[in-house]
């Protein structure tokens, strides 16, 4: 038969029996040495059919290559195997990313419509866990490289994107009024069980104001700040460590700056009478 008529028999293309001449994998019965026509036998006609089943199966060029190279039923049933492995990687790969979508997706429903902003609230958190050099890192440039650094230990698939994780600590100074720059240290939240490294920091349990507001940036004082120390000073709360200040929604959602939303928890206990 010709290679139109296997072509159509097998429901694949002519230049993919082209292709698989050029390579080796099936080669025509007969050529005619004048026009070069490629005319095939039954035997090609199966042998396609096996590698096009191998092929469903996610085989690889190659590997179906070497499967036809010196087979046997050991041979076979290897290949075959190495192939089911394959596909169960796979599968498990596809399946953490499903549920790194699913989180994501609670997110932003967690997100939507975004929480009412420059309103205090109180939070008890369980003890937490950060990323983090330890050292200021001094202006939005700083902060960038810095967390691109950061995230070289993040050993996840899009561990940034749809998340609140990015953001600095910073003392007292973050809550008095200033126009310039306050230092503070850049940090990205882990799980406990999610990186081993010597940047790996133990953030203590307890009580904590939190207030969301909008155009903000990081290491920068807020006007509505001044909401927190009105509302410690009347429920006798002092400050009992070190304050964070991080995105809840970021230019990894939004280019829109009326819709990104920043977030601060400030780390509180009843003042000693």
């Amino acid at each position: 038969m010709s290679i139109t008529e296997l072509a159509k028999l097998r429901q694949v293309t002519s230049e993919t029996l082209r292709y698989y001449d050029r390579i080796g994998l099936i080669t025509p019965d007969y050529v005619d040495p004048q026009t070069r026509y490629r005319y095939y036998s039954i035997r090609q006609y199966e042998k396609l059919g096996t590698i096009k089943e191998l092929r469903q199966l996610g085989m690889s060029i190659h590997d179906i290559t070497d499967y036809f190279s010196g087979r046997n039923l050991r041979k076979s049933h290897q290949l075959l195997l190495h192939q089911l492995e394959l596909l169960e990687e796979e599968i498990r790969k596809q399946q953490l990313l499903s549920e790194i979508l699913r989180r994501k997706l609670h997110f932003l429903s967690e997100i939507t419509p975004p929480p009412p902003v420059d309103k205090v609230f109180c939070r008890a958190f369980p003890q937490r866990y950060m990323i983090t050099f330890g050292e200021p890192a001094g202006g939005s440039r700083e902060h960038a490289f810095a967390f691109t650094r950061l995230e070289r230990y993040l050993d996840e698939v899009a561990p940034i994107l749809a998340s609140d994780r990015i953001g600095v600590y910073a003392d007292w100074h973050l809550l008095e009024p200033s126009d310039d720059y306050i230092p503070a240290v850049p940090m990205i939240f882990v799980e406990r069980d999610a990186i081993e490294s010597e940047h790996k920091r133990t953030i203590p349990p307890g009580d904590y104001l939190c207030m969301n507001y909008r155009r903000g940036e990081l290491e920068r004082y807020h006007p509505s700040f001044a909401r927190l120390h009105t509302y410690m000073a009347e429920h006798g709360w002092v400050l009992n460590g070190m304050i964070f200040q991080f995105y809840k929604i970021d230019v990894t959602l939004t280019s829109d700056p009326d819709e990104t939303l920043m977030e601060i928890q400030v780390p509180v206990r009843p003042a000693e009478s």
